[in-house]
């Protein structure tokens, strides 16, 4: 199962790194940026060694938190709305996070 996990992160870290390289080109890449590279960071961490489960505690939930505001914020449901997309990539985040932290 390590080497799943090895795999999985491995495969993690260029995927999160592209995507806060993309989001230099956003109005706020202050903001999503550092959301991105932070899951891009513990990608790299859990290739070596797992995580201290209160990354997770605290991590995830302000994921998830931003997540649903984001999509309350949407006029509608559609990948055009520019708030639905950062809601869908906060819940990928925090779910990669979930699995970073939780899973062995």
């Amino acid at each position: 199962m390590e080497t799943v996990m090895k795999l999985f992160s491995l495969l993690c870290v260029p995927i999160f790194f592209l995507f806060a390289y993309l989001q230099l080109n956003d109005p706020d890449p202050y903001v999503w940026f550092p959301i991105y590279a932070i899951v891009g960071i513990f990608a790299g961490i859990r290739m070596f060694r797992r995580l201290p489960k209160w990354i997770g505690y605290g991590i995830i939930p302000l994921y998830l938190v931003l997540s649903v505001y984001y999509a309350t914020e949407a006029p509608y449901f559609g990948m055009e709305v520019e708030e639905v997309r950062e809601s869908l990539g906060l819940l990928i985040a925090a779910g990669a996070v979930w699995v970073f932290v939780f899973k062995k």
